[in-house]
């Protein structure tokens, strides 16, 4: 029981990083054994996708929510598979070549913002954490990843917040426009570090990442009118050129405007 304490998800990020790296389990299969005692207290949060993979980087333990998400009845079914076999092209095959980064090199995926579209058909931001898994060798034999959900209702958080309603304002006022921390820092009246602190305490969110999601739902909402080439979506949205939207909007979504446009809006 010591071990699952260790493993506890108080600390999303830097805290269960540091309890990795204290923990090193025989194996997979003991990680594998004591991680799925907290199943049953992660299936209760219908807003965290959780998930165990092994070093081929298939499912290995899910929570119930990725289950559903993925459009699958039971975790039997997703067990074995790989992000490729689960999602759709070209997402599953980015996730697959990010999860063979964490497991064959060991890099940390930490506080990463993404728009996760699964085989359901639904469509989600969150922020997601990849940790290496290390055994008692010093060898990654597992992955654990952790995606929680952004509340999509920001307007009803922010109401209670007056400084970050500000920010949030301008931002959208001026999404066309090039924006920098710094004015938005003195919107809020506070300084860059409060700033940053203030967004990560109440929309679990940096404030560029904030930036990020509010471009990149407004360039989402645009790709449905299919009168407007992806350029002048990519200016409509403050990026300076056509080249840098679609790049980050990939880093995103996993595929380019023109995919997701084919996939989501077809005429």
């Amino acid at each position: 029981m010591e071990n699952v304490q260790m493993l506890s998800l108080r600390e999303p990020t830097s805290g269960l990083s540091k309890q990795l790296q204290a923990y090193r389990p025989k194996n997979l299969q003991e990680f594998v054994g004591n991680v799925s005692l907290l199943i049953p207290l992660l299936d209760t949060m219908a807003n965290t996708v959780f998930f165990v993979k092994d070093s081929q980087a298939c499912y290995q333990l899910v929570s119930r929510t990725l289950i559903k998400r993925s459009g699958f009845k039971d975790k039997k079914e997703l067990v074995g598979l790989t992000s490729e076999q689960v999602f759709s092209e070209p997402q599953g095959k980015d996730y697959l070549n990010q999860d063979m980064k964490v497991l064959k090199e060991g890099r940390e995926i930490t506080d990463r913002l993404e728009l996760h579209s699964y085989a359901s058909g639904q469509l989600g931001w969150c922020i997601t954490q990849k940790l290496p898994v290390y055994n008692t060798e010093r060898r990654i034999v597992a992955m654990v990843g952790i995606s929680v959900d952004i509340d999509e209702d920001n307007e009803r958080i922010l109401r209670k917040h007056a400084r970050l309603a500000s920010v949030e304002e301008y931002v959208r006022n001026n999404i066309d426009q090039k924006i920098h921390i710094v004015h938005l820092a003195t919107l809020a009246n506070l300084s860059q570090s409060q700033l940053e602190r203030t967004f990560k305490a109440v929309l679990n969110m940096s404030p560029i990442q904030f930036v990020q999601k509010l471009r990149l739902e407004h360039a989402i909402r645009l790709l449905a009118d299919h009168k407007l080439t992806v350029t002048q979506i990519s200016l409509n949205c403050g990026y300076g050129d056509h080249s840098a939207f679609s790049r980050q909007f990939k880093q995103f979504t996993g595929m380019s405007p023109i995919k997701f446009r084919k996939m989501h809006f077809k005429i």
